[in-house]
């Protein structure tokens, strides 16, 4: 068995019941990290968390969280820093996608994407760059995409979020790192394989890497058809 790197680590992650967010998790108490999740459903959350301490053993709380919501993110991340004896570590991995084409989608889809894919990314790299620069040291992980980079038909909203994404990860990385706080963005390509992008968000952790970090995209073949080695392993419990 492999010795864990992140022992000791206390880790706090949004949007933790599902997708990237899920993943992470997963990965982390593989790496022997002690975590907080949260997402929107109390219920929900608590069962994953539950779920997830059946597989790895570790310590895991499952926190309500609305991102959209200033004051409860910033008790979110306070109920994390009380549960795990404080926080080293903030993955901001809440997110939602496009349902419509940019001319079909409504004001009020537009306006959730913004919610959740930007403005509370910045809210959380805030909230936890403060707390962060007062304790001298911490990391955030921010979630951006290759459509931040590129772009994506038909989802132009996305895209504005995910490059704002990259534009805000760009300027904390550089405007931070003086103050003891490591900040990193970690894009994904267009079809997104949740475990390899929960692998690079660790690696950044485990080896202080800031700035923009690339995910290659996954085959939809290989996707389809072959389970992550690294996720089996975590699931299993084997690393």
């Amino acid at each position: 068995m492999s010795k864990k790197a992140l022992v000791g680590k206390r880790v706090a992650i949004t949007g933790g019941t599902h997708g990237i967010g899920r993943e992470a998790a997963l990965a982390f108490l593989a790496e022997g990290a002690d975590i907080a999740i949260g997402d929107l459903d109390p219920g929900r959350v608590r069962a994953v968390a539950t779920q997830l301490n059946r597989i790895h053993g570790g310590t895991v709380f499952g926190l309500a969280l609305d991102v959209t919501d200033s004051g409860r993110f910033a008790e979110f991340l306070a109920a994390a820093d009380r549960k795990l004896g404080g926080l080293d570590v903030v993955v901001n991995a809440a997110d939602v996608s496009p349902t419509e084409a940019f001319l079909a989608e409504t004001e009020r889809e537009s306006d959730h994407q913004i919610d959740v894919n930007l403005r509370a990314v910045i809210t959380g790299s805030r909230l936890a760059g403060a707390r962060f620069v007062a304790q001298g040291h911490g990391h955030i992980v921010n979630i951006g995409s290759a459509a931040g980079v590129a772009t994506a038909l038909g989802a132009a909203v996305y895209c504005a979020t995910k490059h704002a994404v990259i534009g805000l990860g760009t300027a904390l990385h550089r405007g931070l790192a003086e103050q003891g706080v490591t900040v990193s963005t970690v894009a994904p390509g267009y079809v997104t394989d949740p475990e390899a992008v929960a692998d690079a968000i660790v690696d950044c952790v485990e080896r202080g890497r800031g700035g923009l970090v690339g995910v290659p995209p996954v085959s939809r073949f290989r996707s389809a058809l072959l389970p992550h080695p690294d996720s089996l392993r975590r699931i299993l419990g084997t690393t």
